[in-house]
């Protein structure tokens, strides 16, 4: 297999954007003067006091983070464009008109735009859209639109149908969204993208369901800080850009990750804290393998919530690359024999009970197994088999590195982490070249990704307490008229 280095992911990324030498924003100021300032936004007195008549700069300037004069958008704290955030941009919801059916306008946001017969299509709908998830910026390309054009002419896999929002289901939390982003035939990006809820108080997340698209490796969800989403801006940062790198590690802890669709609900009297100030770091790994489709790639998380303070035990989560700070050190060789790897997890003078925990390779993984690490570093019992299905319940007979599998622990498994885990995973390179760690498919990765406490929740304490609470001896056995009962509390 060809390994591809940062320089060619670049390159072809570059050359997937800049189609044009139009600017993306030159475009949609186009389509405003022949949609919309004819008949409604221009003059002295323009329809919802919005005039999109007058100079690029002119039209920026009066609609990027600008309060909409629409009272129930403006109670919403809506904008009418913020970078990044088409659902809460009250212009995309006003030109959405059956576009995103999460979108569209409610009571008191008023009429769909433009507000004449014409309606837009949906590719001129998705030119605006796309400009606000790349960031609204005034200037330069920021997609291809040739791809938009070709995704909605009949060359695109259907988009998946949206999830209800916890909303929705008269439930407290908030949805995420990511994207969607046109990615061509044998196209893979990795993108990285801040999104901040808003929230107005601190939370604790119970459970977290998430929805991939199809032909997704994975999709993870990491707290942000208020530093690191004024570093990461409001567009995605390609994942080859190591400053993104950079900023993960410096910037972010780690909540969730799937490599398929699923739901995680934490046990009860747990639960991850989110703090009002930080935001959440969205990063989602996407190959297509179809060799003339277009996807439109979206990831969802409902997030559900309760108020902080229930006295529930946090639930950390973390990883363990191989290598540490320096994953590079992992290099597959091209022997065409199993080649395998150990990575030690030790904390001195720690106790954890880990929840669920999970394998993460590329596709030259062929194993990748689990272990209780004895006091003088061998390997103790085995709690994780490779082999395994999604759920850990049913050996396949092989590891399938894009649906590894994810064990749960019921109760949560109690580790001495003095003496700590050993993971050990396995590869086979065929090709020419060693492979070394990257973050495309082409590439390799030895991570294991973990959710945990370090005390036990009261909830689970005392269900363990009852369990085992109670000693009873009853003689003699059988017995006629008289009997002894003895118990040990």
């Amino acid at each position: 297999m060809k390994k591809f280095t940062l320089s060619v992911i670049v390159l072809l990324f570059t050359t997937q954007l800049c189609v044009t030498a139009k600017s993306t924003f030159q475009q949609v100021h186009t389509l405003f003067q022949t949609n919309c300032t004819p008949a409604c936004h221009s003059g002295s007195s323009p329809s919802g006091n919005l005039n999109l008549s007058g100079s690029t700069s002119d039209v920026y300037n009066r609609l990027v983070n600008a309060t909409p004069v629409n009272p129930t958008a403006a109670a919403k704290g809506y904008k009418l464009v913020e970078p990044g955030y088409p659902f809460r941009s009250f212009l995309m919801k006003k030109v959405n008109h059956g576009l995103d059916t999460q979108n569209e306008l409610v009571t008191g946001e008023g009429a769909t735009m433009p507000s004449n017969s014409t309606t837009l299509t949906n590719v001129q709908k998705e030119l605006i859209r796309q400009w606000i998830i790349w960031g609204a910026k005034d200037t330069g390309v920021t997609f291809n639109a040739n791809l938009i054009a070709d995704y909605y002419n009949g060359q695109g896999i259907a988009q998946m149908p949206a999830p209800v929002t916890p909303e929705q289901e008269g439930k407290e939390g908030f949805q995420i969204k990511f994207g969607p982003v046109f990615l061509q035939p044998r196209g893979e990006f990795e993108f990285f993208q801040a999104y901040n809820p808003k929230l107005q108080s601190d939370k604790e997340i119970t459970t977290l369901r998430s929805t991939l698209p199809p032909m997704s490796h994975h999709w993870v969800l990491r707290s942000l800080t208020p530093a690191g989403e004024a570093a990461f801006g409001a567009e995605p940062m390609e994942g080859a850009n190591i400053n993104a790198q950079i900023l993960v590690y410096q910037h972010t802890s780690f909540l969730a990750i799937w490599q398929f669709t699923d739901e995680l609900s934490l046990p009860e009297g747990t639960a991850h804290f989110q703090d009002s100030a930080e935001a959440f770091l969205l990063n989602l790994h996407m190959a297509n393998y179809s060799p003339d489709s277009i996807v439109a790639a979206t990831g969802y998380v409902n997030v559900y919530t309760q108020p902080r303070g229930s006295g529930a035990i946090e639930m950390k989560t973390g990883l363990s690359p191989y290598g540490g700070f320096n994953p590079f050190v992992l290099q597959i060789p091209n022997t065409g024999a199993p080649f395998t790897l150990q990575e030690h997890l030790v904390v001195p003078g720690e106790t954890r009970y880990f929840w669920n925990i999970q394998s993460h390779t590329h596709a030259l993984g062929k194993d990748y197994d689990m272990f209780l690490r004895n006091p003088d570093g061998s390997k103790g019992t085995q709690f994780y088999e490779g082999y395994m299905n999604e759920n850990h319940t049913i050996n396949q007979g092989y590891y399938d590195y894009a649906y590894p599998a994810v064990k749960t622990f019921d109760p949560m498994m109690e580790v001495d982490m003095t003496n700590g885990l050993i993971f050990e995973a396995t590869w086979l390179n065929n090709g020419p070249d060693t492979i070394g760690f990257g973050l495309t498919t082409q590439e390799e990765m030895f991570v294991t990704y973990f959710s945990y406490t370090t005390e036990l929740p009261a909830a689970l304490a005392i269900r363990e307490t009852e369990k085992d609470a109670l000693s009873l001896s009853v003689s003699p056995n059988p017995g006629n008229d008289n009997f002894n009962l003895r118990y040990t509390l």
